[in-house]
C-alpha cells in the first residue's frame, strides 16, 4: 500500500514536471516574443528620439554659426563706429576753434572797423550826392547847354547809415558764438565717453563671441556621441531577432532537459503503482 502511495506521488511529480516543462517552453517563447517586441519598440522610439536630437543639434549648430557671424559683424561695426567717433573729435575741436574764437574775433574786428568805414561811407555818400546834383542847364550866346555827369545816386538810406546798421546787426553775436565753446567742449567730452563705451561694447561682444564659438566643438562632440549611440541602437535592433531566437532555443533546450529528467520519476512511480520491486526492473 505504501509503495502504491509513493508510486502515485512519484508519478504525480514526474507528470507535473513534464507539464510544467512543456508549458514553460510555450510560455517562455511567448514571453520572449513579447519582450522582444517591447524592446524593439522601445529601441525604435529611442532611435527616433536620437534622430530628433541630431536634427536639433544640427539646427543649433547652424544657429550658433549664424549668431557667431552676426556678432562678428556687430563687433566690427561697433569698433568702426568708435573709431569714427574718435576721429570726429579733432574736427569738432577745429569747429569749436573757428566758431567760438576765430569768427567772434573777426566779427569784433569788423565791428571795430565799421565806424571808420561808416565815416568814409558818409564822405562817399556826400560826394556822390553832390555829383548827382551837378547839372548845367543854361544858354550861352543863344545856344542851350545841358550837361550832367550821368550819375544817378539818391538812395533812401544813406551809405554810412547802412554801414552803421550792419555793425549794429552784429551786436551780441561774438558773445553768443563764444558761449558755443562750452557746449562744444561738453559735446567733445560726450563723444569721448561714447567712443570708449562703444569700444567696451565691442570688447564684450568679442568675449561673448569667443564663448559662442567654443560651443560649436561641443556640439560636434555631442553630435558624434549621439550618432554613435544611435548606430549602436540600430545595430542592436538589427541583431535583436537573431539573439531572441537563439535565446528561445536555449530555453526550449533547458525545458526539454527538465522534462527528460522527469522520465525517471514517472517510470518509478508507474512501477510502484504496479507493485513491482525496483530490483526487478534491473
Amino acid at each position: 500500500m505504501i509503495r502504491r502511495i509513493l508510486g502515485f506521488i512519484m508519478l504525480f511529480i514526474g507528470l507535473s514536471g513534464l507539464v510544467l516543462s512543456i508549458g514553460g517552453a510555450l510560455v517562455t517563447r511567448r514571453m520572449v516574443d513579447n519582450v522582444g517586441q517591447g524592446l524593439d519598440q522601445s529601441l525604435r522610439l529611442v532611435s527616433e528620439s536620437l534622430d530628433t536630437v541630431l536634427d536639433t543639434l544640427a539646427l543649433t549648430k547652424t544657429t550658433v554659426g549664424q549668431v557667431n557671424g552676426s556678432m562678428t559683424t556687430v563687433e566690427t561695426t561697433a569698433t568702426d563706429l568708435a573709431q569714427t567717433i574718435n576721429q570726429t573729435r579733432p574736427l569738432l575741436d577745429q569747429v569749436s576753434q573757428i566758431a567760438s574764437s576765430d569768427v567772434p574775433d573777426g566779427i569784433d574786428a569788423v565791428q571795430a572797423a565799421l565806424p571808420n568805414v561808416a565815416e568814409v561811407a558818409g564822405t562817399i555818400d556826400t560826394t556822390l550826392r553832390v555829383l548827382n546834383n551837378f547839372r548845367i542847364d543854361q544858354s550861352i550866346l543863344g545856344f542851350p547847354i545841358k550837361y550832367d555827369l550821368g550819375i544817378n545816386y539818391n538812395p533812401v538810406t544813406p551809405f554810412d547809415q547802412s554801414i552803421t546798421a550792419v555793425g549794429g546787426s552784429l551786436d551780441g553775436i561774438p558773445e553768443r558764438l563764444r558761449t558755443l565753446k562750452i557746449y562744444l567742449n561738453v559735446t567733445d567730452d560726450n563723444l569721448a565717453t561714447i567712443s570708449q563705451d562703444v569700444l567696451n561694447i565691442a570688447a564684450d561682444l568679442k568675449t561673448i563671441n569667443g564663448s559662442v564659438a567654443d560651443v560649436q566643438p561641443l556640439l560636434d562632440e555631442y553630435t558624434r556621441l549621439v550618432t554613435e549611440v544611435n548606430d549602436n541602437i540600430r545595430q542592436t535592433r538589427a541583431n535583436l531577432t537573431d539573439q531572441l531566437a537563439q535565446f528561445k532555443i536555449v530555453l526550449v533546450i533547458v525545458f526539454v532537459w527538465i522534462g527528460l529528467t522527469q522520465a525517471a520519476p514517472v517510470y518509478l512511480g508507474w512501477e510502484l503503482l504496479r507493485g513491482r520491486e525496483l530490483s526487478d526492473t534491473r
